[in-house]
């Protein structure tokens, strides 16, 4: 009988010290755990990418590329609406230009956050929802930038569909350019194509190197789909002695170069032209084709897949050229 007993003593010494294993390993795993989930603590974890400005860059040009899916889980943000955050290291005077593409474009945007007080806060960017969805904003302070690609679409549980529209049309890609001030320097005297290149390099930005802020004090007062335009006398010009404008189009956020060459005569300003349009076309390199607009025979355009139109447009009658980019 005292066998017996010490027998079920030793057992029973046994199970509770299993237990108080369990117990253990049962606490430790809870901390790993939520160690993932903590916010405070996984805050690397979700910057799943970085952007940066690699290599030597062309005139202070920097390109970098993206390509990821939404995760069909976030633990930081279980509600359902999914997103990501790319880290972005920028200088002052830096004009970045995120364009995102998806299978599904309408309900994914783009943010730009930086920090305040330690915490993520969006910065007041320039959104261009016209063609694609992009974002421009010049930084007035060296610091490290949040670019956060949202999808405002909340999926069913359903498994199926789950593994359907994250697979396929959650996809994205961020492409990215990055201009440092030093793409907005120009040589005294350049020559034409100098002239150009410098213009298809602020093409990229916006502009932004070239004219200061774009906006305006009444902009933040008034609807800005009815300002027809907004327009800023630009510190370059094809030529010193005419004036050249950058016009901002508020309600499609849409930027524009313009200069009007003023001559002495039509026959001057159609001189002009012909010169110009030689000039470009020796410039502008591959992919890029001409032509005579079908409606206006004194209207050259310059086209290439994927960028806006150079126009090269002779008055006859009131004896000038002008440029549009």
């Amino acid at each position: 009988m005292i066998e017996k007993t010490k027998h079920i003593a030793g057992f029973a010494g046994v199970i509770f010290f299993m237990l108080i294993k369990f117990a253990a390993a049962q606490s430790h795993s809870t901390k790993t755990t939520g160690s993932r989930v903590n916010p405070g603590l996984a805050i690397a974890n979700y910057i799943s990418h970085e952007i940066t400005k690699n290599g030597a860059g062309d005139h202070g040009i920097f390109f970098d590329t993206v390509k990821s899916k939404l995760k069909v889980t976030d633990a930081i943000n279980p509600a359902g609406k999914q997103y990501q955050d790319v880290k972005i290291t920028l200088d002052a005077g830096d004009v970045i230009k995120a364009a995102l593409s998806s299978e599904l474009i309408t309900p994914m945007n783009l943010t730009l956050l930086g920090s305040m007080n330690g915490h993520l806060t969006p910065v007041k960017a320039i959104i261009d929802t016209g063609y694609h969805y992009n974002l421009f904003y010049k930084v007035p302070a060296a610091g490290v930038y949040t670019l956060r690609i949202s999808c405002r679409k909340r999926v069913s549980k359903d498994k199926d569909e789950l593994n359907y529209y994250y697979e396929r049309y959650a996809g994205y890609t961020v492409e990215c350019v990055i201009a440092t001030p030093a793409s907005g320097v120009i040589m005294d005297s350049p020559a034409v194509c100098d002239q150009l290149q410098f213009l298809l390099r602020q093409r990229l930005t916006n502009y932004m190197q070239i004219t200061g802020k774009l906006s305006d004090t009444t902009m933040d007062v008034l609807d800005k789909t009815k300002i027809q335009s907004v327009n800023y006398l630009s510190t370059f010009t094809f030529y010193k002695n005419s004036e050249a404008n950058v016009n901002v189009f508020p309600g499609f956020t849409h930027v524009t170069f313009d200069q009007s060459l003023q001559y002495n005569s039509d026959a001057d300003a159609a001189q002009a032209q012909r010169y110009f349009i030689e000039q470009f076309k020796a410039c502008l390199g591959e992919g890029w084709s001409e032509e005579v607009d079908s409606s206006n025979p004194d209207w050259h355009k310059f086209k290439k897949q994927g960028s806006h139109n150079i126009g090269l447009i002779l008055y006859p009658g009131y004896k000038f050229l002008e440029i549009l980019m």
